[in-house]
């Protein structure tokens, strides 16, 4: 099986941002889930931030779906303080409240996201 969705990685400080395009399959999560992990213990920091972009086609399977929850709670126990998700759809909206329990917030565009990431600076 080949994996499918696509992720890149931008630290700025203890920000980091992740760009997601396309569909995501159980590959393509358990590797982006992989690499977020490896990049996040690389840092090394107690604390830190982050802002997802996802494209009109990022969704996945319910499979998919609890991979991602999985993360998000790694994430926050790995010092996560702040996590926004920058969407293009009410289905994505509806995603991320299902599965980050109060851990993320979405916004529908990277101003509003930015200014609230910004007040949440540890």
């Amino acid at each position: 099986m080949d994996a499918h969705g696509e992720i890149a990685l931008l630290w700025e400080g203890d920000l980091l941002t992740v760009n997601a395009k396309g569909p995501f399959n159980e590959l393509g999560m358990q590797n982006t889930v992989a690499a977020i992990r490896e990049s996040v213990l690389n840092k090394n920091l107690k604390a830190w931030r982050k802002i997802e972009f996802w494209d009109e086609q990022t969704l996945g399977s319910p499979k998919v779906i609890y991979l991602a929850e999985k993360a998000s709670k790694w994430y926050k126990e790995n010092g996560c303080v702040a996590s926004a998700v920058v969407v293009s759809n009410c289905i994505q909206n509806q995603i991320i409240k299902n599965i980050s329990n109060n851990t993320s917030m979405t916004f529908q565009n990277e101003d509003a996201a930015v200014n609230w990431l910004n007040a949440q600076i540890p």
